[in-house]
């Protein structure tokens, strides 16, 4: 039966996005190019980001589409973590059962949950 979650899967438009993530700790191993985009394979802390690059790509829609609503990363330090990626008006909450957390957009305007 399942062992856990094996990995994300997102679509971004540019490289810029790439090293969004990789201001987390994500670092890539493996780059894969095809005809219409580019495949990358990161790593950070036990979980793994399969990155699909492709400019053309469509935008999400509003309001939400059905599927995937965010991803959340457990951080240490919502403010420096929000500091150091230079974010303004990321108000800081508490979640269903009361842990800190926040939400913010990566460079294409997904949704990622900063949460202790």
């Amino acid at each position: 039966m399942m062992q856990g979650i094996h990995h994300l899967a997102i679509i971004v438009s540019s490289e810029e996005c790439v090293k969004f993530y990789k201001k987390f700790g994500f670092k890539e191993f493996k780059r894969i190019e095809r005809n219409l985009d580019i495949v990358l394979l990161l790593q950070g802390d036990g979980i793994q980001l399969e990155m699909f690059v492709d400019a053309s790509h469509p935008l999400r829609s509003m309001p939400e589409p059905l599927g995937l609503r965010h991803i959340a990363l457990k951080v240490d330090d919502i403010e420096k973590v929000i500091a150091d990626l230079g974010l303004i008006n990321s108000p800081i909450m508490n979640d269903w059962v009361g842990a800190r957390c926040c939400f913010i957009k990566d460079p294409d305007g997904n949704t990622i949950e900063l949460h202790e």
